[in-house]
């Protein structure tokens, strides 16, 4: 008895000492946070802006030192460290260290010209970093994000460079352009984009319409969001009243190209919710996904049904899986595979969190040989691509994309390895996240040309084309700059009935 009181003394004692521990903290914590938003509260917008240059320097010196990628040295940039930053410096630091990224090329030729460099002195010659941050917050660069004010430059760096000056120099009209190296060299440094891609925009499009296209790529796309169809007729409504319960204000319920029915964005991104849109209840509760307009109607084309067999055959992290499962009525099954298995890794989970888990079945098998032949109503092959459709999703991609014409014999192999797994009468849709016609119309119509079984499916409605390109009705092609979703290809065929 003496000894379990002792233990139940301890235990008190323990729990006791914990508390106080945890009480302790918990003052300490709220001491830094008081401290932190009073000092932020004394700058004129609530950002300690020394901070956030701080930061953003060191970021982007790691990203030009390493070739490496922004987004993942971002991730580290914004961890607390030993000085605790607030969510409105957590964006701004986002803001130009992507933006800078993104920008990196045309930044380079604003710096370039002698209106520049008087402006500048000596400022940024052993540190390409500062000179990057400081020409970027010179200007609008489109996008939103929050960016320190003309008067908050002139506070910290009116020492070291004529703020008004550089101003002035990065404007437009002002830079000294190269005059002399082509329609390719002019979209390259105008709209920062390596010169190669600049070369295969202006022979896809034109000068003019890969200026506006490579100009759309640089401004960060929506939080485009899908409704979970497999909750029901009113799943858009449903999940847009749970988010609203989350707090989450400014909800377009609507798109202007209206390319997927269960599309809504969140107007102010990632910043809609506290806990972030992976920390929502109504992501959990599988009420949405996140999901590119584009994205989407790739699924829509291939028109799904109950009761039907269908393979994924490129699955990746099975984003289209379970907008195609989702229109399946919890009736059929929907087989994915991809050759790369690690990319399935969490697609078991997201499918039960989306209520269609009893729909998906993970192929186990090396290569899509091993399925059987004339197996499934309707085949999707969201093939591995270029992914220069995407260039305003991830900043760094435009400088480490695949070369497109390296991609087109595996493309080819993936269509004419499924080709004979289509039933008889079943549809085909091949799909890129490109723009460019070597990686899209070129596969489509050599697919179309080698296997007479198969005809072109026309879609019954579709996107307006840009009046630039080449585009069948089997055909859709769509573009930032036109439909405002990333850059997406599709082509429908249909399998001839024996």
């Amino acid at each position: 008895m003496e000894a379990a009181a002792r233990s139940r003394l301890g235990a008190t004692t323990s729990t006791s000492t914990s508390t106080s521990r945890a009480v302790v903290s918990r003052a300490r914590a709220r001491g830094r946070v008081a401290r932190l938003t009073a000092a932020a509260a004394a700058t004129n917008d609530g950002i300690r802006w020394s901070v956030v240059r701080e930061r953003a320097e060191r970021a982007t010196r790691k990203i030009l030192a390493r070739d490496a990628d922004a987004a993942k040295v971002l991730r580290k940039a914004l961890r607390p460290g030993e000085s605790p930053i607030t969510n409105d410096e957590r964006r701004a630091i986002a803001t130009v260290v992507l933006g800078t990224e993104v920008w990196r090329l045309r930044l380079r030729a604003e710096t370039r010209g002698p209106r520049a460099r008087a402006a500048l002195g000596s400022f940024g010659d052993d540190d390409e970093a500062k000179t990057l941050v400081l020409c970027y917050w010179c200007r609008e660069r489109g996008g939103g994000g929050v960016t320190p004010s003309v008067e908050t430059l002139r506070e910290m760096y009116g020492g070291d460079v004529d703020v008004d000056a550089l101003r002035n120099a990065v404007d437009e009209r002002r830079v000294s352009w190269t005059l002399d190296g082509g329609d390719a060299v002019a979209v390259s440094e105008r709209c920062s984009m390596p010169v190669k891609t600049a070369e295969m925009f202006v022979r896809e499009y034109g000068v003019d319409e890969a200026m506006r296209l490579a100009t759309a790529m640089n401004v960060p796309g929506p939080m485009a969001c899908r409704a979970n169809r497999a909750l029901g007729a009113t799943c858009k409504e449903d999940a847009i009243a749970a988010l609203q319960r989350e707090g989450v204000r400014r909800i377009e319920s609507h798109t202007p190209a209206n390319l997927a029915p269960w599309t809504f964005v969140l107007t102010d991104g990632p910043s809609s919710l506290t806990s972030g849109v992976f920390g929502s209840r109504a992501w959990a509760d599988g009420f949405f996904e996140v999901q590119d307009e584009g994205s989407q109607a790739i699924a829509v084309a291939l028109e799904a049904k109950p009761g039907e067999r269908i393979l994924d055959a490129c699955a990746g992290n099975g984003g289209k899986t379970l907008a195609v499962a989702a229109e399946m009525e919890g009736r059929g099954e929907i087989c994915v595979f991809d050759v790369d298995r690690r990319r399935l890794a969490h697609l078991a989970a997201n499918a039960e969190r989306a209520r269609v888990g009893a729909l998906v079945t993970i192929v186990d098998a090396d290569s899509l040989g091993a399925l059987e032949p004339a197996s499934f109503d309707a085949i999707l092959v969201d093939a591995p691509c270029s992914s220069v459709g995407a260039l305003r999703r991830t900043p760094s991609l435009r400088y480490s994309h695949d070369d497109p014409a390296d991609l087109a014999e595996i493309q080819r192999d993936i269509l004419n390895a499924v080709a004979p797994l289509l039933r008889p009468g079943g549809r085909l849709v091949y799909a890129t996240c490109s723009v460019l016609s070597i990686e899209n119309q070129c596969i489509a119509r050599v697919f179309e040309r080698e296997n007479d079984e198969f005809a072109p499916w026309p879609f019954d409605e579709r996107a307006s084309p840009s009046p630039s390109v080449d585009v069948r009705a089997n055909e859709q092609l769509l573009l930032p700059h036109v439909h405002g979703t990333d850059g997406f290809f599709i082509a429908r065929f249909v399998r001839r009935a024996a």
